[in-house]
């Protein structure tokens, strides 16, 4: 949390890959998962990474290659994990960015340290939303309920993995990406390098 209060004009992140560049914006109120990704970022995690789980209409997933320069990062930096930060206002529409993590042995729901994925969407219909609300004893509001229809996403995991950030420029590179063939897996048939650095933004 200090990290990310001392990061906070540094925002936006920027992801560039052979498909072209996207650009993310970070929240505020998820200071811990903001600043776990800046920092990771600062550090020269993420160059070079992979996106390693791709699936059609539903997520670009990367930031845990198991090369070994990727493997000797996560040694240095260290393993843990990250409390979950849910919040009333952060959904898995199109373009959200949220953090992976281990359903098994994991009841307070903690993300992942390294592993973040970038939501392309699908179709979401009136009925499925009402099912979720009985389900997860919530109600949308309005808003985010007319993004989920109008642009689609992945309600489903609201309230299962942390949305902290958003895509704010290169949707049509995810959407590339998330097309590319993959194995059985859903990994990709042909490896996927990105490279993420931090963009100097003015503080809110």
């Amino acid at each position: 949390m200090d990290w990310w209060n001392q990061h906070k004009e540094q925002r936006t992140l920027k992801i560039s890959t052979s498909y072209g560049d996207i650009t993310l914006e970070l929240f505020d109120d998820t200071p811990l998962h903001s600043g776990n990704l800046h920092y990771k970022t600062s550090r020269g995690y993420y160059r070079p990474s992979e996106f390693v789980r791709v699936v059609p209409n539903f997520v670009v997933q990367g930031g845990n290659s198991e090369d070994p320069l990727a493997q000797e990062r996560r040694w240095l930096i260290g393993k843990h994990t990250l409390p979950s930060e849910f919040t009333s206002t952060h959904f898995h529409h199109r373009g959200a960015v949220a953090m992976g993590r281990t359903y098994e042995g994991n009841p307070d729901k903690r993300s992942a340290a390294y592993d973040f994925y970038i939501v392309v969407g699908r179709k979401v219909m009136p009925q499925e939303l009402h099912n979720l609300e009985k389900e997860k004893k919530f109600t949308y509001p309005d808003w985010a309920k007319s993004a989920y229809l109008e642009e689609g996403g992945a309600p489903h995991l609201d309230f299962e993995h942390t949305v902290f950030g958003r895509v704010v420029s290169g949707m049509d590179v995810v959407d590339a990406l998330s097309r590319v063939q993959t194995d059985a897996s859903d990994w990709p048939l042909h490896r996927l390098d990105f490279e993420m650095a931090t963009i100097e933004t003015p503080a809110r």
